[in-house]
């Protein structure tokens, strides 16, 4: 071995790497000097594996254990890699360039590809998992910025919230999050969570209720919708795309406008089939540890699905929260395996038809 250059070694048994000395040997060897010991790595053997990136090389060679070679010397990087393409082994640096030298089209073409699925598919998905690592503050900061801003225009009924208010909070309803519920004067038929713990129901749902069970449920549904955290997990995934095309270009004004046009759409977040039966279940849960007829979940499903035949335009509740028959397959077989409660609390009952009652005094 006539030249000798200084490397890492990795001798796969600890994770501390030791001094050695590496150089190539003929007729086709890699001699590698490490510990006082001297070894002998063929090039052409397939246990021999290389990669390579602009200024370092990495070669592993063995199954067990797998030892790694790291060396920075440009000069023996060179001599190696020539040697390696010679033999017509390449690493996947080299095989890359070579793709893009020889066909710069089809390159871009696949670099294009690989970035939008990123951009539609790893993105959203990954940002929806690291929602789930940031702290319950965040939840609550994001409802305190957007509740302003959604409430503006819409006539809640103070005193109906109020009794609302004591409905929910006998329900107990979130270890997490003081939840706090407001009644708006609406046709619509609609309800809807914020991140933090406000949830917002619009008197043209309560309107057609029948049982306390069934109102129970909806605030159940959506205060789950708030302990799970999935308005904060959707939000952050659909504004994902946006947030980072526009970081991308440098437009911070746009991440700001981005982030006020996404606080109002709250009202109208869509969630996915799966945290809606995710909602469901666990409101059903929440009904029965409260002493609740958890069947009130199927009732009030089974209200919204008849009610949607007569004025799918009104039904704003089902365009963010998607009825499937599947869904409510899933509640009657969830309602079937829980044990049936058939006294109505009597608190309940009066908050109930409380709720239902119109007030004189609705602040615009």
């Amino acid at each position: 071995m006539s030249t000798l250059f200084k490397a890492n070694f990795y001798d796969g048994l600890t994770s501390k790497p030791k001094d050695a000395l590496v150089g190539l040997r003929e007729p086709g060897s890699l001699e590698v000097e490490a510990d006082g010991e001297r070894i002998h790595w063929p090039l052409e053997h397939p246990d021999m594996e290389w990669e390579r990136s602009g200024s370092m090389l990495r070669i592993t060679f063995g199954e067990h254990p797998r030892r790694v070679l790291i060396v920075r010397e440009p000069v023996f990087i060179k001599s190696f890699v020539m040697r390696m393409q010679y033999a017509g082994r390449r690493g996947v640096y080299d095989r890359t360039l070579s793709v893009a030298r020889r066909g710069p089209l089809l390159f871009f073409l696949a670099l294009v590809l690989v970035l939008v699925s990123g951009y539609f598919w790893v993105l959203p998905f990954a940002a929806e998992r690291m929602a789930l690592l940031l702290p319950l503050e965040v939840d609550k900061q994001l409802g305190k910025a957007s509740y302003g801003s959604i409430m503006l225009g819409l006539p809640e009924d103070t005193a109906r919230s109020a009794v609302l208010q004591r409905f929910g909070d006998k329900l107990q309803l979130s270890e997490k999050f003081d939840l706090r519920f407001h009644l708006v004067e609406s046709e619509q038929v609609n309800a809807f969570a914020m991140p933090g713990g406000d949830i917002v129901v619009f008197s043209g749902i309560v309107d057609g209720m029948e049982h306390p069970e069934q109102l129970a449920a909806l605030l159940a549904h959506e205060a789950t919708h708030v302990d799970e955290r999935h308005s904060t997990r959707m939000m952050v995934r659909q504004m994902a795309g946006y947030l980072f095309l526009s970081l991308l270009l440098g437009d911070v004004n746009a991440v700001v406008a981005l982030v006020a046009e996404n606080a109002d759409n709250l009202r109208n977040l869509s969630y996915s089939r799966g945290l809606e039966t995710d909602a469901d279940a666990h409101g059903m849960e929440r009904m029965e540890a409260a002493g609740v007829d958890p069947h009130g979940m199927v009732q009030l499903l089974e209200l919204l699905e008849k009610e949607s035949a007569d004025m799918p335009e009104e039904m704003a509740f089902l365009s963010s929260h998607p009825l499937t028959t599947h869904r409510i397959e899933q509640a009657r077989r969830k309602a079937a395996s829980t044990k049936r409660i058939t006294v109505v609390d009597p608190e309940l009952q009066r908050l109930f038809q409380e709720v239902k009652t119109p007030r004189p005094s609705v602040n615009p």
